[in-house]
């Protein structure tokens, strides 16, 4: 299957559980992110520019090896 059908069929299903499913009113991932990002940056924080950047990789970090994780689940 090419590239842009496999795009094209992704995007479909996502629109229609978009449709069918709406946002959940509680446990939103965008928002789980969001405050998990918020304890790191109380555990990690300190002026100084090396650990701003420990906590945008532990942050980014996370997040890319949560879609991995997902991807690998749904071979």
């Amino acid at each position: 299957m090419r590239g842009d059908r496999v795009f094209a069929y992704g995007a479909a299903v996502g629109l229609a559980a978009d449709l069918l499913l709406a946002d959940p009113r509680r446990g939103h991932p965008v928002a789980a992110f969001g405050r998990t990002a918020a304890r790191v940056e109380r555990a990690l924080w300190r002026d100084d520019r090396a650990w701003g950047a420990l906590h945008a990789a532990v942050c980014a970090g996370g997040a890319a090896g949560a879609a991995a994780l997902a991807a690998r689940a749904v071979r």
